[in-house]
This record gives structure tokens, C-alpha cells and sequence, in this order.
């Protein structure tokens, strides 16, 4: 091929050297290029909206966890407190029995 001229390819456009076919390969690089990135980025924005998601769920899962384990401490705080007031009664009634079988 001689200097400065063109042909046309069948899938690239110009071929062989002619000052064209540099600025159209520049100007497809530059859509194939700026193609990929936005598809890069709207993939990595799926990726990082399905780790929110999944943040979210883990995140909801827990705030449940903490619901039910404060319910339990409640809970468990309420017969506690029962049950030292009856082990309270009981020692009293014992230690007043105690007493009056001294007298």
C-alpha cells in the first residue's frame, strides 16, 4: 500500500496509514472504551447495591436478635427478682420460727 491512501475495511474502518483511519480508531477506541467503563461501572454499582441489600438483611437480622435477647433479660430479670423475694420470705419465716423455738 502506498502512503496516504486509504482503504476501507470491512469491520474497522479505514486500514493502511491514511491521517482518517487514525482519528477513527481513536474515536472507536474512545466509544469501545468509554462502553466498557460505563458497563464497569453499572456492574460495579449492581455489585456494591446487592452488598447493601445484604448488609440490610444481615443488619435487620440482628437489630431481631438484640430485640429478642433484651426480652429475655427482661425476663429472666423478673423471676429473678421473684424468686430472691421468695428465698427472702422463706428465710425470714425460718430465722422468726428459729426465734421463737429459742424462747
Amino acid at each position: 500500500s502506498i502512503s496516504g491512501t486509504k482503504k476501507f475495511g470491512a469491520s474497522t474502518g479505514f486500514v493502511d496509514g491514511g491521517m482518517g483511519s487514525t482519528h477513527f480508531n481513536q474515536t472507536h477506541t474512545s466509544v469501545v472504551g468509554s462502553q466498557q467503563t460505563t458497563a464497569n461501572l453499572k456492574g460495579k454499582l449492581s455489585a456494591l447495591q446487592e452488598m447493601i441489600n445484604q448488609l440490610n438483611e444481615e443488619l435487620n437480622f440482628h437489630k431481631k436478635e438484640v430485640s429478642i435477647l433484651k426480652s429475655e433479660k427482661e425476663t429472666l430479670e423478673s423471676v429473678l427478682t421473684v424468686k430472691t423475694q421468695d428465698v427472702r420470705k422463706t428465710l425470714t419465716n425460718e430465722l422468726f420460727r428459729v426465734e421463737e423455738g429459742m424462747k
